[in-house]
């Protein structure tokens, strides 16, 4: 999946998942189990639309068909003027790197902050005294922050309240949402999110402190409201956002069990939005379809008789191999459409070619989308008639794949573009019995062969080789 898509897609589940908390979660007294939702629909979040399900309709080559060489089309890019695509980049871009600077410049105030105290290491974190008023105690990692005020006293239930911040890494939490925020700027659902997220530290540090009975409690948190704000990464002792909030958990009877059930939802939640998700994916990039009826084609031919995949002589492209590439050079055109989603990949056409010499029964065996899978269609329907194939002396229908790469190359290779270049030297001596592991076709000139004759070959007579993964094929052509 390309990084646009993926981002769009995350940000559904993440408006979703959120949907869910507001509706059924927010009022539970489940405050961990909360805590742990919103932390890991996060997680979900970014990694749900990377998830690829097995469907075997379109990744599944047909076996025994004959696969012709690769042939590659290619495109440069034809002006200076920025896309769409990088404009929207770009402005993704600047984006990203001022919320990642806003949180550097968070970080940095908090630890100037902490700098400005005088320490004194505990056990389980660190203390720091303020030496003036002028902002709130509160907890950032493992430094416990106390104002003048503060220090003098160290009021039992705010020291308590701030330890289970300390203790239970409620830093960690913001920080891993400041950067999913960085990542997703654009989604205001990750504002929720992080509001959300702190409301549960203030339910969990409550709780903490309610171990032992403090009926003043809620007028504590009352009578710290009138303290100035904060630094937005930090945990403060009251906030006054979330005061009235937290005085009504603390005198909410705790929740029955059967609101667990909400928790449940998640999951048929996520197998739905990653079949939906999966579906749109399959249907632009691996969809097997029929001849485009936009493209100029022919009169469907009528297929008598019996279809090869192997025969003593293969039909052959009037003019050779030679003549097909240079067939496919000439028409074949890198779509406008899948060079602004800067697309590529291999595009699998499978067609037969009949006794007749003509080329007929023409569809996708698997395809990148963007008028790529159109386009080589198109191409494959307007070939000229074949010189066909005979088995026995007598003439044949024959079925081949034709695998074409559609990839994006610079100007200065524009001269290699719509050619079949040669590929890379083989890796490994054709004679080293490794070099077959996976490998069920052999073909040797275009015609198909036994693996004992392509072994017998020497690798300094192979002009090329291609080998064909989905079709676990190995093409060689002999200088």
């Amino acid at each position: 999946m390309s990084t646009l898509p993926y981002l769009l897609i995350a940000s559904l589940y993440l408006l979703l998942f959120y949907g869910c908390y507001w509706l059924l979660l927010r009022r539970n007294t489940f405050f961990g189990l909360n805590r742990a939702y919103l932390l890991a629909t996060v997680g979900l979040a970014l990694v749900l639309p990377l998830v690829e399900l097995p469907i075997g309709t379109a990744d599944s080559l047909p076996m025994g068909t004959l696969t012709l060489p690769t042939f590659v089309v290619g495109s440069a890019s034809q002006s200076n003027s920025l896309t769409i695509t990088q404009w929207i980049w770009l402005l993704y871009s600047i984006g990203v790197a001022v919320m990642l600077l806003r949180l550097g410049l968070n970080l940095l105030s908090v630890f100037k902050l902490i700098n400005r105290g005088s320490t004194q290491h505990k056990p389980d974190y660190t203390l720091v005294r303020l030496p003036d008023d002028s902002t709130p105690s509160f907890s950032f990692g493992r430094y416990l922050v106390l104002n003048q005020t503060d220090s003098l006293t160290e009021p039992d239930a705010l020291m308590r309240h701030e330890e289970a911040h300390i203790r239970q890494r409620h830093t960690a939490d913001v920080l891993f949402i400041e950067i999913a925020q960085a990542a997703l700027w654009f989604n205001p659902v990750l504002w929720l999110y992080k509001h959300a997220l702190q409301e549960v530290h203030e339910f969990l540090a409550d709780r903490t402190v309610l171990k032992t009975p403090q009926p003043d409690y809620p007028r504590q948190l009352v009578a710290y409201a009138l303290n100035m704000p904060i630094t937005a990464l930090t945990t403060p002792f009251v906030s006054k956002s979330t005061l009235k909030q937290r005085i009504i958990m603390l005198q909410k009877p705790a929740s029955h069990r059967r609101a667990l059930l909400g928790y449940a939802l998640i999951l048929p939640v996520a197998a739905c939005l990653v079949m939906c998700t999966q579906s749109g994916q399959d249907q632009s990039q691996n969809a097997v379809v029929p001849a485009n009826e936009q493209a100029a084609t022919r009169k469907a031919v009528k297929v008598e008789g019996e279809i090869f995949t192997v025969v003593e002589n293969q039909p052959e492209f009037p003019g050779g191999m030679k003549e097909l590439g240079a067939y496919l050079a000439n028409h074949l055109q890198y779509p406008a459409t899948a060079q602004k989603a800067k697309a590529e990949g291999r595009v699998f056409v499978n067609f037969i070619v009949t006794k007749t010499g003509e080329v007929t029964d023409v569809k996708l065996l698997k395809g990148i989308g963007y008028g790529a899978d159109e386009e080589a269609i198109r191409v494959v329907q307007n070939m000229p008639n074949w010189q066909p194939a005979t088995q026995n002396g007598k003439l044949v229908n024959v079925r081949y794949n034709l695998p074409i790469n559609f990839t994006l190359e610079d100007k200065s290779e524009q001269a290699s573009i719509n050619r079949m270049p040669p590929p890379p030297p083989p890796s490994v001596p054709v004679n080293d019995a490794s070099a077959f592991n996976g490998i069920e076709h052999f073909t040797l000139n275009g015609k198909a062969t036994t693996k004992e004759v392509i072994a017998a070959i020497s690798a300094n007579d192979i002009a090329t080789m291609d080998v064909i993964k989905e079709t676990k094929t190995i093409a060689i052509r002999t200088k």
